[in-house]
């Protein structure tokens, strides 16, 4: 008994840190880091009775509207509803409160999903979903016809930019280009599939996030200085964490810099819904590469969790792929055959959403309502963001055109620098972390994102409510100015 007592006690773990890989260890995903790590130990000590400066968390870090209390959509939770609970259709009391546009969406959607939600679909995605996606996206770029036979469902975006890039890197030595500031997501898939990140800057100046192909060829350059095949670029667009939106000419220049060096575009597009500045509207790589008439090869991504839905726990999304290879498409899908088939209850909201209510619709004014006093809100708050951050001692923010974020500038002293190396702390998470601490309001910081060396970033989504939007930015306007007071040098 005591020898067996003492074996067990001895017997070491399979599972170590030291055992496992190099590439778990390496990646990072900065959204939900120590930052977020900290955040829940206030949390739990705020439940117990600690005091506080706040008396609760505000979550700027992630882009998700729900949790800060965007409502979903009529439309998509009525579908959604009758889809996932068809007795509904046999309760006429019930059935009042549904328009009747909306019940025949639903018996058209159930007598295409051959045994419900609760059964697979093709690993490809329910054939009335990807139908319903490809007149979508007919019908945003005005440019002819897409194949539904090209479009893959995902739960939400990122399994599909998993799969684009499980495609793209095959050894230690392929190289995917992406932005810096970058969407960790991109750095952190990787790093795990053993990949070389190869971050290109982009340019912030006059007040704008801009992507500069000069820089791009740099980094291209420097890749192949030291061996590296790159293979693919990642373009952001509408920007995260950089809220950009592009120009058509900046668009096509990426694509003449792709087919110059031989580079598959991995288009996050994800935003699309989410344009604020009049100036500027979104424009898909799709249409850009149909109207060079380029052979450019494509892989783009939709989110049923961003633009005015923000239905982030439903899980829903799709890639397009365009001018790839059939035999690379063949390959593709036997890995979403790996993976049986997304969420149908995702795919299901992606169609809804994709396929709204025409004017002549009974759930049409409701639909269109919902919709616009969202996207009206986000843009209301966006210019207060970008307007107040401005007024802040040591920050600059560039214009926030889109997305959900804005990503400023704060400079830091050499004092506040020192201090933070004292803790064993970057300076832009020491900043943050102490902004926490006083204010309650979770941030990233910018190294979790890349910047360019010497400068200190921070990433704020614009989702906070809109009643208590301006005191929120005040009461990090309170913060940053005390900040920087105390370490001033």
């Amino acid at each position: 008994m005591f020898f067996r007592q003492l074996r067990q006690f001895a017997k070491k773990k399979v599972l170590t840190i030291e055992s496992i890989g190099d590439n778990v260890k390496k990646a990072e995903y900065a959204v939900r880091g120590d930052v977020l790590k900290k955040a829940q130990e206030i949390q739990t000590s705020l439940s117990k009775g600690q005091t506080y400066p706040f008396k609760s968390l505000t979550a700027c870090n992630i882009g998700n509207p729900q949790f800060l209390g965007q409502k979903p959509l009529t439309w998509v939770r009525q579908g959604l509803s009758i889809v996932v609970n068809p007795q509904i259709l046999d309760c006429p009391e019930i059935l009042a409160y549904y328009p009747p546009d909306i019940i025949e969406r639903g018996k058209y959607l159930l007598s295409r999903i051959q045994g419900g939600v609760g059964a697979y679909s093709d690993s490809q995605g329910l054939d009335v979903v990807r139908e319903s996606i490809a007149k979508y996206i007919e019908d945003r770029d005005n440019i002819g016809p897409s194949n539904p036979e090209n479009i893959f469902t995902s739960n939400g975006a990122s399994p599909s930019v998993e799969t684009a890039l499980t495609v793209c890197i095959s050894s230690t030595q392929d190289g995917v280009m992406i932005p810096i500031p970058q969407y960790p997501l991109y750095n952190a898939l990787i790093t795990l599939k053993k990949g070389q990140p190869i971050g290109y800057y982009m340019d912030s100046a006059n007040g704008y996030w801009t992507m500069c192909v000069e820089e791009m060829q740099k980094s291209l350059e420097n890749a192949k200085k030291n061996n590296i095949n790159v293979k693919s670029v990642v373009v952001i667009n509408p920007g995260n964490p950089t809220g950009q939106v592009l120009s058509v000419d900046n668009m096509k220049k990426i694509v003449e810099f792709c087919d110059k060096n031989g580079l598959v575009i991995l288009a996050d597009e994800v935003y699309q819904d989410n344009v604020y500045m009049p100036n500027k509207k979104f424009t898909s790589f799709r249409k850009i590469i149909k109207e060079m008439g380029t052979e450019t090869e494509l892989f783009s991504f939709q989110s049923l969790s961003k633009g005015f839905y923000g239905e982030c726990g439903i899980r829903g999304g799709y890639m397009e792929l365009m001018n790839i290879d059939k035999d690379v498409k063949d390959q593709i899908l036997k890995l979403a055959s790996i993976m049986l088939c997304s969420s149908t209850l995702g795919q299901i909201a992606m169609e809804l959403v994709l396929n709204p209510p025409n004017p002549s619709m009974p759930s049409f004014p409701i639909f269109i309502k919902e919709k616009t006093e969202i996207l009206s809100a986000l843009k209301r708050k966006a210019l207060l963001m970008h307007d107040l951050l401005n007024t802040m001692d040591n920050i600059s923010c560039n214009y926030v055109e889109g997305a959900m974020y804005a990503m400023p500038c704060v400079k830091l002293s050499q004092k506040a620098c020192e201090a933070a190396k004292k803790v064993g702390l970057p300076p832009d998470k020491f900043y943050v972390i102490k902004a926490l601490e006083e204010t309650g309001i979770i941030l990233v910081p910018g190294s979790g994102f890349g910047q360019r060396p010497g400068t200190f970033h921070f990433r704020i989504t614009v989702l906070s409510p809109e009643e208590s939007f301006r005191e929120l930015l005040l009461s990090f306007k309170k913060f940053n100015d005390n900040f920087h007071k105390q370490y001033r040098d």
